[in-house]
Formats: structure tokens, sequence, C-alpha cells
């Protein structure tokens, strides 16, 4: 389907949650598909800003009011050795919801009964063993199964849980590695890998695309 198709389907689904727009976001990978090293996933595109967002991670919208943002995510992918040319960066949900994620009750809903088996067939043009690196709790919550999908940030972080959750734990059938960029209420820290905090999760991930040899 189209992406006028899918707003379609996902409103007579979802109902007025799905913002009624036309064009959806690009995924976005600069260096190509064979370049890809790991999938960096979010949530969804919602945002106060704009609805016409070219790309995910609002890459190339020209507006300055997601540099910041672009900045963040692209400082995290630095700490583990990658960058924009060596990601397929994509959202989870690829719509606008008229409620940002944080707040938007329906949101699991959809991304369960919907969108999850949508990725599954767009990442099948990777080899499973790329992983997935997830920005948001909330996306662990919906793609982890069993034990893993109510596991904390902090456990992770801390390195109380090993990474990755494997394959067969994951509704994508691929290792998944949270690499979240909100900040913690028990730490009073954000969760960007630059902090001093992180350094032994950070050793962790950088390991793991050195032993897979991606």
């Amino acid at each position: 389907m189209n992406d006028k198709a899918i707003i379609t389907d996902l409103r007579q689904r979802f109902g007025e949650f799905i913002l009624p727009i036309e064009q959806l976001p690009h995924a976005y990978y600069p260096g190509g598909i064979t370049n890809v090293k790991a999938i960096y996933l979010g949530c969804d595109p919602s945002n106060n800003h704009s609805i016409e967002l070219p790309y995910v991670f609002a890459h190339n919208c020209n507006l300055k009011v997601f540099n910041t943002f672009i900045k963040a995510h692209t400082f995290q992918l630095e700490q583990i050795g990658l960058n924009w040319e060596k990601v397929y960066s994509q959202n989870l949900c690829r719509n606008y919801f008229k409620i940002e994620t944080a707040k938007n009750r329906i949101w699991k809903t959809v991304a369960i009964n919907y969108w999850v088996d949508q990725l599954n067939k767009e990442l099948a043009m990777f080899d499973s063993k790329i992983p997935v690196l997830l920005t948001s709790q909330v996306l662990l919550q919906v793609l982890a199964i069993g034990r893993y999908e109510n596991i904390l940030a902090p456990d992770f972080y801390e390195c109380k849980v090993t990474i990755p959750i494997p394959a067969q734990e994951s509704k994508l059938n691929r290792d998944l590695i949270p690499l979240y960029r909100g900040k913690s209420p028990q730490f009073n820290v954000s969760y960007h890998l630059k902090n001093k905090e992180w350094q032994n999760y950070r050793e962790e991930i950088i390991k793991y695309f050195e032993d897979s040899k991606l």
C-alpha cells in the first residue's frame, strides 16, 4: 500500500488518533543498504512542530527546532562507533499521531496490532544478524518477549542484564540493544552514553559490534 492507503487503513482501525497525512517520513540511510550495521529505531514522527518531515528523526527538514534533537542522536551513535551512514533509521510506528508518544494511550495498541508486522517485512532486506538499537523504553515493552519486556533501563545501563536481548526473545527476530536518550529519575542523569556512569555499558555495546564483525 502507498502512504495514503496506509493512513486510510489506520484511521479505519484506530480512528482520529491517527492524523490524516498523505505522506509519511521515509527511512533514513544515506550510506546505502550495504553499509548498514544496525537498525536505529524510533517510536513515531509525532511532534509539535511539523507534520511534513521528509525523513525519520527529522533529517533534512530544515527546521532549526530539530537541530538539538538530531545532534543528540548523532552523538549517541558516535559513542558506539556508528554514524548515520552505518545505520538504517526508521520508526516503529511510521504514522503521525494526534498525541505525542509519552502521553499516547493508544500507541502500543497500534504498534502491536499493525506496525510490528510491517516493520518485520521491511527489515527482511537485511541479514538477520543486523541488530536493532532501541531509542526508547516503550519500544522494548512492545518488541521484547517474556522476561525482557519490563526490564527497566538502569538494569541494562548498570550491566545487571546482559546485552543483547537475544533474537529469539524479540518480535523482530533480531538482537535488541537499548540505546535510550531519556533521563533516569532514579539517577537524575540522562541515558546518553557520554555520561561516565555508563562507561561499562558503552564498552559492552562496542564489544558486541566488534565480536559480531558487522
